[in-house]
């Protein structure tokens, strides 16, 4: 009889845990994208969960462990928006061809980039915390080594997708998939943290039309 109850408690504890250790990283994606890594505390952290101290330590063992944990988590979730993306190509860009017969301009496919790049959600948030993932990295070779497996699964997974977009409106792209998407990444990124620089309470809307402003050029040097 024992042995059934505590069999039957240990799901509902395993999610419990499961619960606490995602408020946990929720709460230090904030803290760590506003302050960064170093100047965070497992202090700071817990009371942005609401948890103490002793529910962080039966979950991480360092905020360097948590930190990782975080750049993990959400390399994989834009790798499932990217993929989704490419699940989608099929149905956006035919809609797109009917609306606009004919092959695609560069210029008019510049919005079609520009929204795969934006759809991550709130992307001021993720590129602090990356920007501090990228000064950890280069500071730790380990780090370095795990950011760059990240990095080049999200380039390939992303140059998938602007192959695919370039090909379906007619347009070959002039260098490889890779390192086309690294190109339109580190646009985007320089727009952001551009507009980020610049403040006030309109970032992905800035960060936005700064982009476009130099994709308008971009996206035809980079087509053969």
């Amino acid at each position: 009889m024992g042995s059934t109850t505590e069999a039957e408690n240990k799901p509902a504890e395993s999610a419990r845990r499961q619960k606490t250790r995602e408020r946990l990283m929720d709460a230090a994606f904030e803290v760590f994208s506003e302050v960064g890594i170093h100047a965070a505390t497992v202090e700071m952290i817990t009371e942005r969960a609401d948890f103490t101290r002793g529910a962080f330590y039966s979950n991480f063992d360092t905020k360097e462990e948590l930190f990782l944990a975080l750049a993990e988590r959400g390399y994989n979730e834009r790798l499932e928006l990217l993929r989704a993306s490419v699940a989608n190509i099929d149905v956006i860009m035919p809609t797109l061809l009917e609306e606009n017969p004919g092959t695609l301009s560069a210029t008019e496919l510049g919005p079609i980039v520009a929204s795969f790049l934006e759809q991550q959600g709130d992307n001021r948030l993720w590129f602090l915390f990356q920007s501090e993932l990228r000064l950890l990295a280069m500071r730790d070779p380990e780090v370095g080594k795990l950011f760059l497996e990240q990095k080049h699964a999200a380039d390939q997974e992303f140059g998938n997708i602007i192959a695919a977009a370039f090909t379906a409106v007619g347009i070959t792209p002039a260098i490889a998939s890779e390192e086309l998407a690294i190109v339109l990444m580190n646009t985007y990124e320089a727009s952001l943290q551009e507009a980020i620089m610049a403040g006030g309470d309109k970032v992905q809307v800035r960060a936005h039309e700064l982009f476009m402003q130099r994709m308008l050029g971009l996206i035809s040097q980079l087509a053969s």
